[in-house]
């Protein structure tokens, strides 16, 4: 576990996260637009390769999909910072998509399974958490550093800063162990992995309701990430602020997983926190119409990841339990899917909603979060295995 907390630190450290737009639009000469449909096409390659993935996580070992995700990351970034050009964007989007694709599912898999051996199986809702606070820890400290390194050596410098993790990243996921599943001498064939997870993902109702909670609330609230840095700007606010709100943003996510079952009994338990946490998001995006002052944006466009975003870390956990291991990788990796495709959706819509007003996509945004509070079909005995 700790190498794998170290992994998932080593492959977050995105010193480009506090300037994601600029370096897009500004370096990259992409308009908003064009940057969301960039984006969409880069989910669009996850949602295909998602389930795929998984399965030959469950064929071939998860250790294997997390080095491949580490090679295709390096690569990715490596064609992002040697050149410009939409066909170059396209093909380092489709290489980074198989990265994430390689690591979505198998990497969670490979922790619980790592817990289950050891019989800790009972800590997996602290653990995950842990998990998900390195990533998103990492992001927190590496942000800030690549909107000062940006603002210096230009937009370009901190791609070519993220080489240096990622490569050590590779070199420690080779040094993993496989934990034991008692499935190794009677693993059945690819298509006999995908087709069976993917069936028990359709036939089993709780884990259709977690999965439409968590992937709706967490993709609404993600455009968040995107779409705060064009507001700060119409603000005022120059670039090397940005990295600062992307940490303060992912700081917010660690301290609520950090104290999560704390934060279950402040709102009444689970069901209650569940619900608390969409509402929460969908207000915020509805008030940032409203919201002139820079503090007052940034602190709602912290709020939205706060809760939008850490809520699935606590899902995902129900849902662990809901499946046995030898197909783990291959179900979590189907709810992915479905987060993927909802993207696929999503982008193009709000890039054409900024077209009219930043406004009017928070608007909707808010809305929509709203909806899908009202929507979930998550029951308390979902939550219980």
């Amino acid at each position: 576990m700790r190498r794998m907390y170290l992994w998932r630190a080593l492959m977050h450290m995105h010193f480009f996260a506090g300037v994601l737009v600029p370096f897009f639009t500004d370096w990259g000469g992409l308009s908003l637009n064009q940057m969301f449909l960039l984006q969409a096409w880069f989910f669009l390659w996850i949602f295909l390769l998602e389930v795929p993935t998984g399965a030959l996580a469950d064929k071939y070992g998860r250790k294997a999909s997390v080095v491949a995700a580490s090679v295709c990351l390096i690569a990715a970034t490596a064609l992002y910072a040697s050149g410009k050009g939409m066909p170059r964007f396209l093909l380092a989007e489709f290489i980074w998509a198989a990265a994430a694709a390689f690591s979505s599912g198998a990497s969670e898999a490979l922790a619980y399974d790592s817990l289950k051996a050891s019989g800790d199986e009972h800590l997996s809702q602290r653990t995950l958490s842990r998990l998900a606070s390195f990533e998103i820890g990492a992001i927190a400290f590496a942000a800030p550093i690549g909107s000062l390194v940006a603002a210096r050596w230009g937009l370009s410098a901190p791609l070519l800063a993220m080489l240096v993790p990622f490569s050590l990243g590779l070199l420690l996921s080779l040094t993993m162990t496989e934990p034991p599943t008692g499935e190794e001498s009677a693993r059945p064939g690819y298509r006999e992995v995908l087709t069976r997870g993917v069936r028990y993902f359709a036939s089993h109702k709780p884990l259709r309701a977690l999965a439409f909670d968590s992937v709706t609330i967490w993709m609404l609230s993600f455009m968040a990430i995107w779409l705060f840095q064009p507001r700060l700007k119409e603000l005022g606010v120059g670039i090397g602020v940005y990295g600062f709100v992307t940490a303060a943003m992912t700081l917010a996510q660690i301290a609520i997983m950090g104290s999560i079952e704390r934060v279950e009994r402040f709102f009444g338990g689970t069901r209650r926190y569940l619900l608390w946490s969409a509402v929460l998001p969908g207000l915020a995006f509805l008030a940032l119409p409203l919201a002139t002052n820079p503090w007052a944006a940034c602190a709602l466009f912290v709020a939205i990841p706060a809760f939008g975003l850490s809520r699935s870390v606590l899902i995902a956990n129900y849902m662990n339990k809901h499946v046995d291991s030898p197909r783990r990788a291959t179900v979590l990796s189907t709810v992915s899917m479905g987060r993927q495709l909802i993207g696929v959706v999503l982008l193009p819509t709000v890039g054409l909603l900024t077209k009219l007003s930043l406004g009017w996509t928070f608007a909707a945004l808010g809305a929509a979060i709203l909806a899908c509070a009202w929507a979930s079909s998550v029951e308390e005995a979902h939550l219980t295995a």
